[in-house]
């Protein structure tokens, strides 16, 4: 092998990556990914919640309107307030942000509790979101 292979296998050699440089790469790779993971679930969290309490200010006037049109009574279910030739809401939006059924809850003849279970998806949970302050009595 003369001087000048020599020299181009010495360069070849060297253009490369050495396993250590591939492993730190891909590591950082993970990391970075891993991050973005991380904070993309918490923005969608909130991203849900957010178009959930949205869902319930909607739906809360939505059987305003209906008590306006009805002599001041509340619905019996929300379903009622998807019928007739001129719904007040679409049916397909009474759904929370986790494709959960509101809760709909009568208080008296002209008050109203209307709940999504939260992103924990269970009723009765602190995440609970309501048009009304649990905290306050009924």
């Amino acid at each position: 092998m003369n001087e000048k292979e020599r020299e181009q296998m010495e360069r070849a050699a060297k253009a490369g990556f050495t396993l250590m440089e591939v492993m730190v790469a891909v590591m950082i790779v993970g990391l970075l990914t891993a991050l973005a993971v991380t904070n993309v679930g918490r923005y969608m969290r909130r991203a849900n919640v957010t178009a959930t309490q949205q869902q319930i200010v909607t739906i809360s006037q939505a059987i305003t309107q209906y008590q306006f049109e009805h002599n001041s009574k509340l619905p019996e279910t929300l379903d009622s307030l998807t019928e007739g030739e001129d719904p007040l809401i679409e049916s397909g939006n009474l759904k929370d942000a986790w494709g959960n059924d509101f809760q709909y809850e009568k208080l008296g003849k002209k008050r109203f509790k209307l709940t999504s279970s939260g992103p924990d998806e269970e009723f009765g949970t602190e995440d609970d979101l309501s048009n009304i302050d649990t905290d306050k009595k009924n």
